[in-house]
């Protein structure tokens, strides 16, 4: 895959991950059902049949993401690529000017990686410096992680691993926050440890688990909240635009703690109702390939 990427002509890199995604779709059946369990609530809602070879198309959004996680750590993805949009840009970068951090909540719809990515190489936004540390789970991941601390391991450095989460570790990020950079954790993925720590809560047509933990930690950490997507314009094509979205969020955690768990609640439907508005947009970028409502798939 680095190979690829790093010899290769875009053109080609596409074509050969299609190739390959095609082979691996054939044999990867419980891939298959799990994503066309996420791609049934997608069609229902936007009132359509599931398109020909959806599956398939959602498995090669997705190795097109790991590619573009490559070009990124590489280097190889510039501001310039990000379209920004009418939202809360402008008050996030204030922020960050007047030295001040924030908790962002991103999903693993798009390209999660971009912002880490970009700050990495100077490319951003603000005049002021600042670093990007995501909360990430390593569990089912480490050969692919282990390619991109070889492309780039000051960025891996910067990474807290969300299943070995404690006091020590929130007290560290609530620091980094304080000193004007941003922790980074996506919100629509349990955790490995944490299966039964979950929320209810409507998601395109019917209720679904989101991770309490990445929701609690917003109330923990005590920053501004703002949820983030960065989505490639042309699900298809890595060389295309991305658009960059930044919503502050209105609910806010601070308070008694006998209202957290309501708010938290608020904040979840914020964030619930932001992502399925973008999978209706782009439902092959939204890469959870497990059971996410509990359906029967056998």
């Amino acid at each position: 895959m680095l190979w690829i990427v790093r010899h290769l002509p875009l053109h080609l890199v596409e074509l050969c991950t299609a190739v390959i995604c095609f082979f691996f779709w054939i044999g990867a059946t419980p891939v298959r059902k799990r994503s066309r369990v996420y791609l049934e609530h997608v069609a229902k809602a936007n009132g359509k049949r599931i398109p020909l070879l959806a599956t398939y198309k959602h498995v090669l959004a997705f190795a097109l993401s790991m590619l573009e996680k490559i070009r990124g750590f590489q280097g190889s993805i510039k501001l310039n690529q990000l379209e920004t949009q009418n939202d809360d840009l402008d008050m996030l970068v204030k922020q960050l000017e007047n030295g001040e951090g924030a908790f962002l909540l991103c999903s693993h719809l798009g390209n999660m990686e971009m912002l880490r990515s970009l700050t990495g190489y100077g490319e951003k936004h603000t005049k002021n410096d600042f670093k990007v540390f995501p909360v990430v789970d390593f569990s089912g991941t480490s050969k692919f992680n282990a390619l991109l601390r070889e492309l780039n391991p000051e960025l891996m450095d910067q990474v807290v691993d969300a299943n070995s989460i404690g006091v020590d570790s929130a007290i560290w990020m609530k620091e980094r926050i304080a000193e004007g950079n941003l922790v980074v954790i996506a919100g629509d993925r349990t955790s490995a440890n944490s299966r039964n720590r979950n929320v209810k809560t409507e998601f395109l047509g019917e209720t679904a688990n989101f991770p309490e933990g990445s929701f609690t930690l917003a109330g923990v950490l005590n920053a501004p909240i703002y949820f983030v997507f960065a989505i490639r314009k042309n699900d298809f094509d890595i060389r295309s635009p991305y658009e960059m979205h930044v919503v502050r969020a209105k609910t806010e955690l601070s308070g008694p703690r006998k209202e957290r768990p309501a708010k938290i609640k608020l904040l979840l439907q914020e964030y619930t109702g932001l992502l399925e508005r973008h999978c209706l947009r782009h439902p092959y970028q939204w890469y959870n390939f497990y059971n996410f409502w509990d359906k029967s798939i056998d």
